[in-house]
């Protein structure tokens, strides 16, 4: 004889069937916005982002810096984990890699030693402008 009881009845979720997944009506709100550089910007509590540094290179000589060039663990940790997902992805690595390390994540953190990562931090301030810094420029503490 079994311990559990028949009777108990449980509600159905209300989910149509024909009811498409990931899709969103018009009235859907986006935290997103295009500017004109073609950069997608999420409009979230996010401080700082990581961008390819083609899309900005050319603006980030003439820019002027409000930040001061220090490397929070947040934006070391976010550099190495994008670049340790490019290498995963097929990008080739920047560095001599050592014979038997085969691991991404060991090899983006030795290009982070020798700050070869081609990524910017950009950093959102409180006026909606943005300031981006090439890990060579930046001061890192160990």
């Amino acid at each position: 004889m079994s311990d559990y009881k028949d009777d108990i009845e449980y509600d159905e979720p209300d989910i149509e069937a024909d009811a498409p997944i990931g899709e969103f009506d018009e009235d859907d709100e986006v935290d997103a916005e295009e500017d004109e550089s073609g950069f997608i910007e999420n409009k979230r509590e996010t401080r700082f982002d990581i961008v390819n540094l083609e899309k900005t290179y050319e603006n980030y000589y003439t820019q002027k810096k409000e930040t001061k060039p220090f490397l929070t663990k947040f934006e070391r940790a976010k550099l190495i984990g994008v670049r340790a997902e490019m290498l995963g992805n097929g990008a080739p690595a920047l560095i001599d890699v050592p014979k038997g390390i085969t691991n991404v994540y060991d090899i983006a953190k030795l290009e982070f030693k020798e700050r070869k990562i081609p990524l910017l931090v950009r950093r959102y301030l409180p006026n909606g402008t943005a300031e981006d810094w090439r890990l060579q420029d930046m001061v890192i503490f160990e």
